[in-house]
């Protein structure tokens, strides 16, 4: 029997998307709280606190805290991504049987999961946002004479953390593809996310350990996520294209594997 590939549908897509919006609407309040806590505790541990200890200029001429912030922006959109694609959808697809019952509408398999990605995307952006103004407001009130945000092109951080969460919503969704019990998500977090969040750049070059530590993180997304991050609110180079290239190729090159897999698992 031969297999075809399928193509979400746009409008499938959209009312998918449509419904998380509608639910997260409700609940916003709480569902935020946690997202913006979070970084700004990593944001004064690190950069306030660890980053007492480090001189003005030690890290590419800037301060510790100017170094780490758009990094944590990056962080904190592959977090609300990871989560989303992760525990939600295993919920959703498993427990509350969502997905089932969607796809006995005109709502197919690959719009389910296409639509789960551009929610992903969107809650990162929403997430990212509103630390991104914090930021911005910090720097400019307590920290007017190091701005954690120096460059106009910063605007363009909230669609690029779009892209960021689209991309880890796939390789979340992929996981959660293969997986039958929820548990197994301890060894996601443990061995793929947690150690992109330690040694993807954002707390200290990586470029200064020995090989292969700085080979190994080229290859990984949050690297080139923070890259990107960092460029934007500093200022673009040439090097930024290359990062954001890289970000788009790996997402397209992924995207269709879950969406087939998890066709697989609905229809079944």
């Amino acid at each position: 029997m031969k297999t075809y590939v399928r193509f979400p549908n746009a409008r499938g897509s959209f009312r998918v998307w449509q419904r998380e919006f509608t639910i997260f609407g409700k609940y916003w309040k709480t569902l935020t709280f946690p997202n913006f806590i979070e970084p700004l505790l990593y944001l004064a541990a690190m950069g306030l606190g660890l980053g007492a200890f480090i001189q003005r200029g030690g890290i590419n001429g800037q301060s510790y805290i100017q170094y780490i912030a758009p990094g944590l922006l990056a962080a904190n959109a592959m977090f609300a991504a990871s989560f989303e694609s992760t525990f939600n959808t295993f919920v959703k697809l498993k427990i509350d049987q969502i997905f089932d019952a969607i796809v006995t509408t005109p709502v197919n398999a690959e719009d389910v999961v296409a639509g789960e990605y551009l929610w992903a995307g969107t809650r990162a952006a929403v997430y990212g946002t509103g630390f991104l103004a914090v930021l911005t407001i910090i720097g400019f009130i307590f920290l007017p004479n190091q701005l954690l945000i120096s460059s106009w092109w910063a605007l363009l951080i909230p669609l690029f953390l779009f892209l960021v969460g689209v991309m880890f919503s796939v390789m979340g969704t992929l996981f959660t593809s293969l997986i039958r019990r929820i548990d197994l998500y301890a060894y996601y977090f443990t061995l793929v996310v947690t150690p992109m969040f330690l040694f993807s750049g954002i707390f200290f070059p990586v470029t200064r350990f020995p090989a292969p530590v700085p080979q190994i993180a080229w290859i990984t997304p949050l690297y080139h996520a923070v890259n990107v991050c960092r460029d934007l609110a500093n200022g673009p180079t040439l090097g930024t294209l290359a990062d954001l290239a890289w970000v788009v190729i790996f997402t397209a090159i992924l995207a269709l594997i879950p969406i087939q897999i998890m066709r697989r698992r609905l229809i079944s």
